[in-house]
């Protein structure tokens, strides 16, 4: 099954959907909606019985039957924007970021319930006006082990630990930083910056924090027109990341050294759609994308070999799609 979160509208109340997927022929087939509100962002819990989704306003989750449907357990108000969310097993948490009143926060959760919401303001702005007049927390990403958890703070610049409120300057200075992904080996991490379109790969230690490694654009040098980097995972053996890029409209993947942590550019694909935001593998094989202006998401066949992304099938009719999950 996969989970679609998508922006809602008047005419388009429902932010949850649901897909059935031909893993062979990467057939979707529409199954169920729900009636969330702008479902920015989704996590599934760590023993799979629960998905957590951002509300906008935020954070509900919803219980996972055996057929795949869900139920709706419970929710709790936060802000105006929730826009991202992530759980943290290890500490019986949820986590999550608030872009518009530029604060991050989590709260305690047990069988889907949630209590104690710990909220931490942000403040702060950068030279890329106005997209960093002020602080906009876009992503809470959990840290190795029960370290807690990493804030993206695209307005100023900077990427917060808590609960140890140390802070890490992210350069250059305006490049925005969207979203963070840690290597299984808990000692790599990899930064995309939206307003840069800059990819940076960084090692952490408990002790000393993040250190800036390397970093590469995510454009082709001849590309010219707006362009915001938005999605980054790896591949499903973890030995290549992958960027999304909205306005090129395309994925790119880059080789990374697991020791200097030196970035090289591996393939470009070109996405026969409009602003892809996420996209995630289902299996070795197989990629889905969502592409949030042209309304689709479109199901690609992933060569491990040339790095490449064929088109195998799309979705169309999915109002401004933004993130996936499957199960």
């Amino acid at each position: 099954m996969i989970f679609v979160g998508c922006y809602t509208d008047k005419d388009n109340p429902n932010g949850l959907k649901t897909l059935r997927l031909d893993a062979v022929t990467g057939e979707l087939e529409p199954v169920g909606e729900y009636s969330l509100s702008n479902a920015l962002y989704q996590t599934l819990s760590f023993d799979g019985r629960f998905l957590y989704s951002c509300t906008g306003e935020g954070i509900a989750s919803l219980s996972i039957e055996p057929d795949g449907k869900l139920h709706e357990v419970d929710s709790v108000p936060l802000g105006d924007c929730i826009c991202h969310v992530a759980e943290l097993p290890e500490l019986g948490r949820v986590a999550f970021a608030e872009y518009l009143g530029g604060f991050a926060g989590s709260c305690a959760v047990k069988d889907g319930f949630f209590s104690n919401v710990k909220k931490h303001r942000h403040y702060g702005s950068g030279p890329n006006l106005p997209r960093q007049e002020s602080a906009h927390c876009h992503q809470a990403c959990k840290l190795p082990g029960d370290a807690g958890y990493a804030v993206c703070d695209l307005g100023s610049d900077e990427i917060v630990e808590y609960p140890r409120n140390r802070v890490f300057k992210t350069t250059p200075r305006g490049a925005g930083p969207r979203h963070l992904l840690f290597h299984p080996d808990g000692r790599q991490a990899f930064l995309v910056s939206e307003l840069g379109n800059l990819l940076s790969s960084l090692s952490w230690t408990i002790e000393e924090g993040f250190t800036l490694m390397d970093s590469h654009a995510t454009l082709r040098n001849d590309f010219s027109g707006l362009n915001l980097a938005a999605a980054i995972r790896f591949t499903p053996d973890n030995k290549r990341v992958v960027v999304s890029n909205r306005g090129e409209n395309s994925l790119a993947v880059f080789d990374f050294d697991e020791n200097t942590g030196k970035l090289t550019f591996k393939s470009r694909t070109m996405l026969d759609g409009n602003w892809p935001r996420d996209f995630i593998f289902v299996t070795d094989s197989l990629a889905l994308v969502a592409l949030e202006k042209s309304g689709e998401i479109h199901s690609l066949k992933y060569d491990s070999q040339t790095c490449s992304f064929t088109l195998l099938h799309k979705c169309r009719g999915v109002f401004r799609p933004v993130a996936l999950n499957s199960i």
